[in-house]
């Protein structure tokens, strides 16, 4: 792949959107086009081009994948511990606050992350390190005024993996309840790869932890992969649970054949994506949608593309 060509025709690609993004705005202002209020926000996690920089290669400015993100019209960014690690000090956490404000993006929540802990281990001191270090992501969230933190089991799948989703439960419920006293909360996703990797085990950990406040993500591509082939196995099954939404296409395979669930840009594989949006509509849904552009080899293609697709649907969904 040749990144220095890819990013030639990214900058070329970010002139021309920012050039359509301005036009939009002009016909907004003058009163030709409008959002109906209840219109669901756009974001993007910047956990794909974490990805892709580190699987495809890409030499990525962050000031430039915001200003994209920005110009294709996404109101927020989910982030992760790149192109640094998460701020540990209020002035550190302010700078990076006004980097996105500048821009004009919003930060919706974080990837809870723990370099040295572990939400499941047999070793008590790696869970109370986990602990400790989403306790602080959770007050940095809160000094932001986000509402969530997305949480991620772990593991592998296989022997043991039980043992571990009841350890993490254990985990997760003292941070839920830390998360509720500041008025926000916690939501996770089961991956084909990691210890919660099946429907059932995900269901113990819920019932386990046993608070509104811990709640699930939906992501069309592991919920197919999980569901048999069929999202909306997860959806019902978990009805009314989702505080948060990973949007992505999917064939229902994995990634190299031992990844984890095949992410694709939107329209480019088999999901029903309008059908699983409407789902979410009638289960009162009203958070979020994050496109997650996971290992994507593409990854400013499905960035534009995935936001005039969501925009046809949301058209369709919230007509003005």
């Amino acid at each position: 792949m040749d990144n220095q060509m890819n990013r030639r025709k990214f900058l070329e690609v970010l002139g021309a959107v920012t050039a359509g993004a301005t036009a939009l705005s002009g016909s907004v202002a003058s009163g030709q086009s409008g959002f109906s209020s209840k219109r669901w926000r756009t974001a993007v996690g910047l956990n794909g081009f974490m990805s892709s920089r580190r699987s495809y290669g890409y030499k990525m400015d962050i000031t430039q994948v915001l200003k994209l993100i920005k110009s294709c019209g996404y109101e927020g960014v989910e982030l992760v511990p790149w192109p640094k690690p998460y701020p540990k000090t209020p002035t550190e956490a302010l700078t990076l606050k006004k980097q996105y404000d500048d821009i004009g993006l919003q930060i919706m929540s974080l990837q809870g992350m723990s370099r040295e802990g572990s939400c499941g281990s047999a070793e008590k001191s790696l869970r109370q390190k986990y602990l400790s270090d989403l306790k602080r992501q959770v007050d940095l969230l809160a000094s932001w005024g986000c509402e969530f933190i997305g949480v991620w089991s772990g593991g592998r799948p296989g022997p043991g993996s039980e043992e571990y989703c009841k350890r993490t439960a254990d985990t997760w419920f003292h941070l839920t309840q830390y998360a509720t006293e500041r008025r926000m909360y916690v939501v996770t996703e089961p991956e084909p790869v990691m210890a919660i990797h099946t429907l059932e085990l995900l269901e113990q950990v819920v019932d386990s932890i046993g608070s509104p406040n811990f709640r699930l993500i939906f992501d069309p591509s592991h919920s197919t992969v999980l569901g048999g082939g069929d999202p909306f196995v997860f959806l019902k099954k978990f009805r009314r649970r989702m505080g948060h939404v990973h949007f992505t296409d999917t064939d229902g395979t994995l990634r190299g054949g031992k990844g984890t669930s095949k992410h694709l840009t939107l329209g480019d594989g088999t999901v029903d994506l309008l059908g699983t949006l409407r789902e979410l509509k009638n289960q009162s849904y009203d958070k979020w949608i994050m496109l997650d552009l996971w290992n994507i080899p593409d990854i400013y293609r499905a960035t534009i593309v995935g936001k005039q697709k969501l925009d046809e649907m949301l058209d369709i969904l919230f007509p003005v």
